[in-house]
């Protein structure tokens, strides 16, 4: 208790001496005798504890330091001035009286608040980048043409805006075609799906050939509709194929994030020239139009590629060698 020699007690008005008996409030970390803490039933500070009061003795040194978890006890805190273990919940040690200095968990549901999502959003439109500018656009009309998803590209076209060449996009190795068709990268989007489907002409021939030998095992088929010629070269080019559209996947994640930038500041400089003399709200439907994303086509093209599936049954059920299977035996 070396730490409250020549303090007085908040009760009797006593300077601590060696050898007494003392106790601390957990709250605000006043001493007091014990017997002046019984008889009084609380802290002689009590009043104040609702203003964040903290009692702090002048013959104290220093300051503490910072307490650490006790890793046997997940409730408990080690005080490190005197080695004693205290409630996690509470502020001072109950047996000197040192701060325990120990941030309590967040909760991990919580959501910023709309409000702080709108700070943080401005934060990165001024505060985030050095350059005032992105290639002759500002943060702000960038933002405005990007839409969704502003605090993943602003950061990335500031590093193109610096001379950066490439980044990575998982979205669009994993999604292709369809990702670009989202952010309305309508051209590329139609050179790489047609690209994917003629590359996977060799690898449709070899699944069709697997699948009438297929239902001719299963008794659904007497005989193999049309045997797919040139089976081991397709086979090859299948391989190569394949290859190709991974090769094509990668470069999509590298460049895709490159090219939506070049997009963005091509849009927004074009769009200084049509709408010169427009007001705020034109632009921003211009850029509402132009820029953000789209389900449509991504939708259209992925009932496409699930309708081709029905397009191969139904060429298959309708032809002269498809047999029904009877349905009587299941009634």
């Amino acid at each position: 208790m070396q730490s409250f020699l020549g303090s007085p007690c908040p009760y009797c008005g006593e300077k601590f001496a060696e050898g007494d008996d003392i106790v601390v409030c957990p709250e605000c970390g006043t001493p007091h005798h014990r017997d002046c803490y019984k008889e009084h039933s609380a802290c002689a500070n009590e009043d104040k504890h609702g203003e964040n009061f903290e009692w702090k003795s002048p013959v104290i040194p220093g300051i503490h330091k910072q307490e650490k978890p006790a890793a046997e006890h997940s409730g408990t805190v080690v005080c490190s001035h005197c080695g004693s273990e205290n409630p996690g919940d509470v502020r001072y040690c109950f047996h000197c009286g040192a701060p325990l200095s120990v941030k309590q968990p967040e909760p991990e549901d919580a959501m910023p608040s709309y409000e702080e999502f709108q700070r943080e959003r401005e934060r990165i439109f001024t505060e985030s980048f050095n350059a005032s500018s992105f290639d002759g656009i500002s943060p702000k009309e960038a933002a405005i043409f990007v839409r969704s998803n502003v605090g993943y590209f602003l950061p990335r076209f500031a590093a193109f805006s610096k001379g950066v060449k490439f980044d990575t996009n998982f979205s669009a190795f994993i999604f292709s075609y369809f990702y670009l068709f989202y952010r309305k990268m309508y051209g590329l989007g139609m050179a790489v799906f047609t690209a994917t489907m003629i590359l996977s002409i060799p690898t449709f021939l070899l699944d069709f050939q697997m699948l009438q030998e297929q239902y001719v095992e299963a008794g659904l088929l007497s005989q193999v509709i049309w045997n797919v010629p040139h089976q081991e070269a397709l086979a090859i080019y299948s391989i190569v194929a394949n290859l190709l559209i991974w090769i094509m996947r990668i470069a999509l994640m590298m460049f895709t994030n490159r090219l939506y930038y070049s997009k963005a500041v091509s849009a927004v400089k074009k769009a200084r020239e049509v709408l010169a003399d427009r007001d705020e709200n034109t632009i921003s439907d211009y850029f509402r139009k132009k820029g953000g994303t789209s389900m449509v086509l991504p939708i259209i093209f992925g009932i496409l590629a699930f309708a081709a599936s029905f397009v191969l049954a139904w060429f298959i059920v309708n032809s002269e060698f498809f047999i029904m299977p009877d349905m009587t035996k299941f009634l």
